[in-house]
């Protein structure tokens, strides 16, 4: 890694100011400047590889929330990605990112789909699920309809082009429903969609985790398989996966977070007079660029319901994925800041554009007995057209 990514860093502290961590940290170390600091500092060999070093670096929620704020443009997610490289590999990480391999494995898919039918007679949503390092969550059931999405085109009435849907992992396994409904969306648009058979995994979590081979395979078996198909641009709902493929895939076509799509269309929706808010998840201004504008738009085109902003609707709710497992402490104080934020506002439904956050905010307010439901932006106006 050029040591000049890091060396950008002009130590102003910016970052400090949205850093989910630092205010249950409080040291330098817990936040993006000295999280920074101790990087090149590791990859000089000034300083020994110890567990407290590299202790701090795994202590970031990999938001990029720091990114977004930084005057001087500094990669911090680059950084990252190298120094957690060199780091080596965590069992407990490695455990988690075979277990994503496996769920996109031809077994895998199977077992969960057979699993899902089995669950669907349970009338729970979610089921409570104890992890070895501590954490406990309110994990959705697998899916019985699981990968049903998968090689299928589902085309428009009056087509004005062809999306390349990226499922992602969440939803092919967990929320197929999202699926079906960012198609419903994208088809009365006009939009046709075409479902890849065999996308694996988009490797974000390889990748943020810093295991650079194993998300190098994956890019290359998905873009192998992205390109048996004709299409126009590709449309996510999940803007970790749109990030990956945005930033580390080399694609020429534009990917889309399905919301924008459904801000440019002419789409109208009716309300249930309900009163709503929204989550803006971080890999979605960070990592894909797209404002909160879009979002907000698009909701308040709903006539009948009403719309209240959060105080710290742009916060991180927690999840980071496999940072909720490896920080349990610290992810649950996240997350309970951003539920007490959600709470305040009075709203009965809780929307954001994440299957990562829709999980984690139905496990913050299940936990915290706020009542509300959480839903994804996609169903929510899937369900209003």
């Amino acid at each position: 890694m050029p040591l000049e990514l890091s060396q950008k860093c002009v130590k102003c502290a910016l970052c400090k100011s949205v850093c989910p961590t630092y205010p249950y940290i409080e040291e330098e170390g817990g936040f993006a400047r000295g999280r920074l600091m101790l990087a090149e500092m590791l990859l000089k060999g000034e300083i020994p590889k110890t567990r407290e070093a590299y202790k701090h670096l795994d202590q970031c929620a990999m938001c990029r929330r720091c990114e977004w704020v930084c005057p001087n443009g500094v990669e911090y997610k680059e950084i990252m990605v190298n120094v957690r490289d060199a780091q080596g590999k965590s069992f407990i990480k490695e455990s988690g990112l075979k277990a994503l391999d496996l769920l996109q494995s031809n077994v895998g898919r199977k077992t969960v789909k057979f699993l899902g039918k089995l669950m669907d007679k349970l009338p729970l949503e979610e089921v409570k699920v104890p992890f070895p390092t501590g954490a406990v969550k309110f994990m959705p059931k697998p899916d019985g309809k699981a990968f049903s999405l998968r090689g299928k085109t589902f085309k428009a009435q009056e087509e004005k082009g062809r999306l390349l849907f990226f499922t992602g992992c969440m939803i092919d396994a967990f929320y197929s429903k999202t699926g079906e409904s960012v198609i419903k969306l994208m088809n009365r648009a006009g939009w046709t969609v075409i479902v890849p058979e065999d996308i694996k995994c988009c490797g974000a979590p390889h990748y943020y985790s810093g295991n650079k081979s194993a998300f190098e395979k994956l890019r290359e078996h998905n873009l192998k398989e992205m390109n048996k198909y004709e299409y126009d641009a590709v449309v996510v709902a999940c803007p970790t996966c749109g990030g990956a493929l945005q930033e580390d895939y080399g694609i020429e076509k534009k990917v889309f977070d399905f919301s924008e799509i459904v801000h440019e269309s002419q789409l109208s929706f009716k309300g249930e007079g309900e009163k709503t808010t929204f989550h803006v998840p971080c890999h979605s201004y960070s990592a894909m660029k797209v404002s909160e504008k879009v979002f907000y738009g698009v909701i308040q085109r709903v006539e009948g319901d009403e719309l209240v902003k959060g105080e710290k609707d742009k916060s991180c709710c927690g999840f980071a994925g496999l940072f909720s497992i490896t920080n349990p402490e610290l992810s649950k104080n996240i997350q309970r800041e951003k539920i007490e934020d959600v709470k305040k506002t009075g709203a009965q439904v809780v929307l954001t554009s994440c299957p990562g956050c829709v999980l984690n905010l139905r496990d913050g307010t299940k936990a915290h007995k706020t009542g509300q439901r959480v839903m994804h932006l996609a169903d929510y106006l899937a369900e209003r057209l």
